[in-house]
């Protein structure tokens, strides 16, 4: 396969000086690596070279790419979605839009419970097809790898149909996929009502959901939605502990309706990273710190449901390394676009640009244990990679939502 060079970029963003094996925290975070001026060789799928312009060896039937006004970055990563879901939730939109509260509405039988209706009902090839299509969309907005979580079926059926699905879709479309069992989304409506009810749901996740996901193979990590009208910290404790003893690393959706306990229990068993946040402590803070826990902030999620943005600021200024993600999913945040999201971690979590730029890159890929594949633009590393058609990243944040993203490089393909 020939190579393709990405030709003298006037502004790129390397993130190859800071901290390589771990995510960066504080000022390390605005660290970019910017160079100048700077060509990018991409040849079976890697950065084979890259350097000044004036020192390129010379390549012999090499694609060229003019970059010369544009900026280069890292293909972006997408942390926390819930990609895979049946249908839609256009209807609760303009219920909230008219004023009701997200947790009135799930309280009711909406929210979560109506996506598993939905996604229960569909067949694999419609639920394949209705989401990849989402992805293809993400793909051309910049993203070129997610984590993908189950949690539209809360039955063993299901919840392995969702994961499989998720697993499809990396060979549907060529996009890096990391996926993530989150049985415990909700209490299914079949076993509300009582303790015994909550019990019995506890030990099917921790009992089949799980070993059956581990058996085959199908989730790379687990979450538990530990907040307030959801799973407490005992319960999710219980959980995560079940799924690390299977192989699964935990993550968590924690903090988002109050201070619940999930940031600590984050903290506690040393979780990949603490998601959503909008509530937390100088205590919190220190203890996701002290614990390497990687602050995922969801700005998109705030957005939609009229909530207070998660402390960007504060998150920075002790310490705790931050990345940014979507959130996508059918009912809180079905935004799609993660280079809109960054925007967003800017102008809602005060993050600044450089900040939110290494979030949703280097920061992202360490939260999902790819370090060492993504989030730098370095020799060896995977050519994913993002022309912007500005000279100036910072345009991704000025110039928010327009279209700024010449071409996508996936593996070293443009899919965009």
């Amino acid at each position: 396969m020939s190579a393709t060079v990405l030709v003298a970029a006037a502004q790129a963003l390397t993130l190859a000086d800071g901290p390589k094996d771990r995510s960066r925290a504080g000022a390390a975070q605005a660290e970019l690596g910017v160079r100048r001026d700077l060509s990018v060789v991409m040849e079976g799928g890697r950065i084979t070279w890259l350097g000044a312009e004036r020192d390129r060896p010379a390549m012999r039937g090499a694609s060229e790419v003019d970059c010369r006004g544009k900026a280069l970055l890292p293909a972006l990563v997408d942390s926390h979605t819930h990609l895979v879901w049946g249908g839609d939730r256009k209807d609760e939109l303009e219920q909230r839009l008219g004023g009701a509260d997200y947790e009135h509405i799930f309280a009711a039988g909406g929210g979560i419970l109506s996506s598993v209706r939905q996604t229960r009902a569909l067949s694999d090839d419609e639920l394949l097809a209705e989401s990849a299509a989402r992805l293809r969309r993400m793909q051309r907005s910049g993203t070129t790898t997610v984590e993908i979580k189950s949690g539209y079926g809360l039955d063993l059926t299901t919840e392995l149909r969702q994961l499989r699905i998720a697993r499809r879709l990396a060979q549907e479309t060529g996009a890096r996929v990391r996926t993530t069992c989150l049985a415990a989304h909700a209490l299914p409506v079949e076993l509300r009502g009582g303790p015994e009810g909550r019990a019995e749901f506890l030990r099917r996740v921790c009992l089949e959901i799980l070993p059956a996901v581990a058996a085959e193979q199908l989730a790379d990590y687990c979450d538990v939605f530990c907040d307030r009208g959801a799973f407490t910290p005992d319960e999710s404790r219980q959980i995560l502990l079940a799924a690390r003893a299977l192989g699964m690393r935990p993550r968590l959706h924690a903090n988002e309706f109050g201070h619940t306990g999930g940031a600590l229990l984050a903290a506690e068993l040393g979780a990949l990273s603490a998601d959503h946040l909008l509530h937390l402590d100088d205590h919190e803070r220190s203890a996701l710190r002290d614990a390497g826990v990687i602050a995922t902030l969801l700005p998109g999620t705030s957005l939609v449901l009229g909530k207070p943005f998660a402390d960007g600021r504060a998150l920075v200024r002790v310490g705790v390394p931050v990345a940014v993600a979507s959130d996508c999913n059918p009912g809180s945040c079905a935004l799609e676009s993660l280079a809109l999201v960054l925007a967003l971690a800017c102008y809602g979590c005060k993050l600044s640009p450089a900040e939110a730029v290494c979030a949703v890159t280097h920061n992202a890929a360490c939260s999902l244990g790819l370090a060492q594949e993504l989030g730098r633009l370095e020799v060896g590393m995977s050519a994913d990679i993002l022309v912007l058609a500005t000279p100036d990243y910072r345009d991704l944040v000025y110039h928010a939502g327009s279209p700024l993203i010449a071409a996508v490089y996936q593996r070293g393909q443009a899919i965009a």
